[in-house]
């Protein structure tokens, strides 16, 4: 057997394990450390050539890996390359402050909004409209006869079925008719049957078809109260149309009729003027009141008891203490014994206490048809 032989040129062991021995003749302490890369010892050139590694594809003891760049946040590392912990970190997009403005008002002044100053004003009114009312008022007064020449030539010339249609349009059907006879002063509806107040006394007129239309004409004349000048009352099972603000028959209607003699009436003028209290009892009472109430002065405060009426020229009173007359039926005790007692001018039908008065009358007749006054 051969004796054996140093290690075969090439094959240095300790270089191959980049560990150099102990009894190498100063060479440990001048020898350069080793460079890891990537965790595996760098060979020695020497070694390296003498294994037969190309010398491209090792790495020089004396060099090492420069330290690694910084990469983007928005790429990945290239593989086999490690960031340092001393790498900056990303710099990220700054917020932006709270009140900071925003981009519409950042912008030039070629893109700013339009200021709210330069916005249009309300379309103008049509002046077609104006023109209709210029027309509307012009035909207004003639409507009534306008509609009844239409409806006079649809009713073949027959006035009054053209007023009747006329009434059956409106809704109000028997009671427009009524209303327009300037004697009737109450109708009263009970059901289909129609009766009528006035001058003329109480008396019952043919009524309504059916009930329906009744309820309908009822309606319309509440809907129509302030343009007809009605007032409507329901009293139980009844509806009671009355004219407001009416004092039915006239002071000079009964003294033209022998209802009231002439001396009477100068001497209920002069109580009124004088401010006394003037009393009338009978069922007919309350048209003699009404009708004498002309008589009160012009710009007196008037209290009106229950179915009492403002005369002319006079203004309300909201009750006997602020006002200069009482007018009604049994107005109530206060307003009685004020008149009683000459504080305030009176004309009261049927009082309902014993009072002091200048003038007492007594009218005879059912009511609303008044007989003949005396003194009382």
């Amino acid at each position: 057997m051969a004796a054996t032989q140093g290690p075969a040129p090439g094959t240095d062991f300790w270089a191959a394990l980049g560990v150099l021995p102990d009894d190498v003749d100063g060479q440990a302490a001048s020898a350069q450390p080793d460079t890891l890369v990537a965790g595996v010892p760098a060979a020695e050139p020497s070694a390296a050539a003498e294994q037969g590694v190309p010398a491209a594809q090792t790495v020089p003891p004396a060099q090492t890996v420069p330290p690694a760049q910084s990469v983007p946040a928005a790429q990945d590392p290239p593989a086999g390359e490690t960031v340092t912990e001393g790498a900056p970190e990303p710099v990220e997009a700054a917020a932006e402050p709270e009140n900071a403005a925003p981009p519409a008002a950042r912008e030039g002044p070629e893109t700013a909004a339009p200021a709210q100053d330069a916005s249009p004003g309300p379309p103008a009114a049509d002046p077609a409209w104006r023109e209709a009312a210029r027309i509307a008022d012009a035909i207004r007064p003639r409507m009534v006869s306008i509609w009844l020449d239409l409806l006079t030539r649809e009713a073949d010339g027959d006035h009054a079925m053209a007023r009747r249609v006329y009434h059956v349009m409106s809704g109000q059907h028997v009671l427009g008719e009524l209303w327009l006879e300037p004697h009737i002063s109450e109708v009263h509806i009970r059901g289909t049957r129609v009766t009528v107040c006035g001058a003329r006394g109480v008396y019952e007129v043919p009524g309504f078809p059916d009930a329906a239309t009744a309820q309908r004409a009822v309606a319309a004349v509440k809907a129509a109260q302030g343009q007809m000048r009605a007032k409507v009352t329901e009293v139980n099972d009844s509806v009671v149309v009355s004219r407001a603000h009416d004092a039915g028959v006239s002071a000079s209607s009964l003294l033209a009729s022998g209802v009231l003699a002439e001396e009477q009436l100068t001497q209920v003028e002069q109580a009124l003027e004088r401010m006394q209290a003037v009393t009338v009892t009978g069922p007919a009472a309350r048209i003699v009141v009404r009708a004498l109430a002309s008589l009160i002065p012009a710009g007196s405060r008037v209290f009106q008891g229950p179915l009492g009426v403002l005369p002319a020229g006079c203004v309300a009173a909201s009750g006997p203490l602020d006002a200069d007359y009482v007018v009604g039926v049994r107005p109530g005790p206060v307003a009685e014994q004020m008149a009683g007692a000459g504080q305030l001018g009176a004309l009261i039908a049927n009082p309902e206490t014993q009072i002091r008065a200048a003038v007492r009358l007594a009218v005879s007749g059912r009511s609303a048809a008044p007989g003949k006054v005396t003194a009382h």
